[in-house]
């Protein structure tokens, strides 16, 4: 179905846009106009909207097919109009959700966290909407898939492909527990994967932190996937940080061997319970590195007061093997964008061409507060970053005309003077 009139879709067709086949066109060299307006207005980006199935529109956004589905809430994805991209959307039904007084009395936390932090291995939300009926929650799309269906393709993972995605969720772990939250529901299922191979943790519905955003005590609720769970969290004791270390044990073994450390038949919590306390370890693949099983033997440590921390597991010496000099342990990634770090370029289309006040989409963006205008700053960037990684890696590399223009943008790229950097947008 096609997008209504007043969608908010900018009207002027560009100079240059899109080829036959749905690819960035080059702009000619000292076309008018700016960069991003014709990337924005492009006839290929009015094409994306009549062509995006969907059953219905909420805001700014058409909401399409179903990617995955829990006991609450549905994730569908979705296209945001006014930039012509994809996102995902998690639709959470308010009807159902009733059902459970812990899901009703939490519903809008997962929203909450998700603005508290900002992290590469950890999805962007982007925007949150509201009906009679249902509760969204727009957040980036991650093209590359859930990391379980991998696992399942190749029946378990090489060592140090699995070392890749163990220190990025780490990673995404120790900023998280430096910004006082504990995910509680760390699992395969919520490990996605960007164009680029990397992990994107989702899902912060079971997430808590109750000193910030005043909940009640978090370290006493049963929740989350037994299969997942700390020990200390099944026997309904009091617990803290260290079971998002255990879960992401279970993860390390899941992703090295295809199957979990810790299996009973026929299920019973009681018997899991038991397994895990006792240490009775499903076997490990004969292959793996003594490293990898003694790191793995330190996360899923039954007892959380000798159970590593989240820095302490980051500076595993198997976790750190292929960065010598450069440990992830030393590695802080800001919680907000710094302002000299906003692309002006974004900065001005928005202001420029879409009507946007230029404090409003600062204090936006800085904030992290979900919104379109966030949505809109994020998708923006995104496609002009990988309009320029396309750019790098096509054959107008070995145009020294090209070449140039590409070096002058990505020396001002960072440049105060919004309107220099637009400069060079417009002759790229």
């Amino acid at each position: 179905m096609p997008a209504a009139a007043g969608d908010g879709l900018l009207s002027e067709p560009p100079a240059a846009g899109f080829g036959d086949g749905g690819e960035p066109r080059k702009p000619p060299l000292g076309s008018e106009g700016s960069f991003l307006a014709a990337w924005v207005s492009a006839a290929g980006a009015r094409e994306r909207l009549r062509d995006f199935q969907h059953t219905k529109r909420v805001g700014n956004y058409l909401i399409g097919r179903k990617l995955g589905e829990g006991s609450f809430a549905k994730v569908r994805e979705g296209l945001h109009v006014v930039t012509g991209e994809k996102v995902a959307v998690k639709v959470i039904d308010k009807k159902r959700a009733k059902k459970d007084t812990y899901v009703t009395k939490n519903l809008r936390r997962e929203g909450q966290i998700q603005q508290m932090v900002r992290h590469p291995n950890i999805a962007q939300l982007l925007d949150i909407l509201e009906t009679e009926n249902s509760y969204y929650l727009v957040m980036e799309l991650c093209p590359g898939g859930n990391l379980m269906h991998k696992i399942y393709e190749k029946k378990r993972l090489e060592e140090h492909e699995a070392r890749k995605y163990i220190r990025q969720l780490i990673l995404a772990v120790e900023h998280l527990h430096r910004a006082g939250v504990v995910h509680r529901d760390l699992k395969i299922e919520n490990l996605l994967l960007d164009e680029d191979n990397n992990i994107k943790l989702i899902d912060f519905g079971l997430s808590n932190c109750a000193g910030i955003l005043g909940y009640s005590d978090p370290f006493s609720t049963q929740c989350g996937s037994p299969a997942y769970a700390a020990p200390e969290l099944l026997a309904r004791k009091k617990y803290g940080p260290k079971i998002d270390v255990w879960s992401i044990g279970v993860n390390m073994y899941a992703m090295l061997t295809g199957t979990l450390p810790f299996t009973v038949e026929p299920f019973s919590l009681r018997a899991l319970y038991q397994k895990m306390v006792d240490k009775e370890m499903n076997p490990f693949p004969a292959q793996l590195s003594t490293a990898a099983i003694n790191l793995l033997q330190s996360l899923l440590e039954p007892d959380p007061a000798k159970r590593p921390n989240i820095q302490q597991a980051l500076a595993n010496r198997w976790l750190n093997e292929n960065y010598p000099g450069k440990a992830p342990h030393n590695v802080t990634y800001p919680n907000r964008i710094h302002l000299e770090d906003l692309s002006q370029s974004v900065l001005l289309h928005m202001t420029e061409k879409l009507g946007y006040k230029n404090s409003d989409v600062i204090n936006t963006v800085l904030s992290n507060r979900a919104s379109n205008t966030l949505a809109i700053y994020f998708l923006l960037n995104k496609k002009l970053e990988r309009y320029l990684t396309g750019l790098r890696k096509s054959d107008v590399h070995d145009n020294v005309c090209y070449r140039n223009q590409l070096y002058q943008i990505e020396k001002y790229k960072g440049n105060q003077d919004a309107y220099e950097v637009e400069l060079f947008m417009m002759i790229l």
